[in-house]
């Protein structure tokens, strides 16, 4: 019992430096544990995290898929593959893990947003909006939801509900000559 106990102490102390971006602590940490004892699902996460926080994209796909193996049906480690993947342009690599994830979570609303401005970028505005309204059957108040959706509908040409939709999220918008200012 108390080795349990230590060890989910130091998942704690591991969590406070990448909190405070000491990756190279926790990372060291990690390694050590992983000496101890090797697949652990959550270490390779840990790790994984903190690659993608360092921008060692492809360390942090190969830890994240370490973590797969041993866990497969994990939503958030899917989402990460996913969002990595987004960011690498790997677009329909990013939909596939994207889907994987609501696969194992349906109400995983940030994969509906990231599924529907992949869409949106490859200009499939019904299926963009159909993913969008997916999300709100969810949950109706969600910020960054009601954010990406104010920015869809501004860039379909839907102006007046965009950006009645983005007041409603941002507060005040003034339009400058160089800038927009929102309070």
């Amino acid at each position: 019992m108390e080795n349990k106990n230590s060890k989910q102490e130091q998942f704690k102390d591991i969590i406070k430096l990448i909190e405070s971006k000491n990756y190279n602590e926790a990372k060291d940490r990690l390694n050590k544990l992983l000496d101890e004892k090797q697949n652990d699902f959550y270490i390779y996460k840990l790790l994984g995290i903190i690659s993608q926080y360092s921008g060692n994209l492809e360390e942090s796909i190969y830890n994240f898929n370490l973590s797969l193996n041993l866990m497969p049906k994990n939503a958030g480690v899917l989402y990460n593959l996913g969002a990595i993947n987004r960011s690498l342009n790997n677009l329909e690599k990013a939909k596939e893990y994207f889907f994987k994830t609501l696969e194992v979570n349906p109400n995983f609303i940030d994969s509906y947003i990231n599924i529907a401005q992949i869409y949106e970028r490859e200009k499939k505005i019904f299926d963009a909006e159909s993913h969008y309204k997916k999300a709100f059957s969810i949950k109706k108040d969600h910020t960054s939801l009601n954010r990406a959706y104010a920015r869809f509908l501004i860039n379909i040409g839907e102006l007046k509900k965009g950006l009645s939709l983005m007041y409603k999220n941002y507060g005040n918008i003034r339009f400058g000559k160089s800038n927009v200012e929102i309070n």
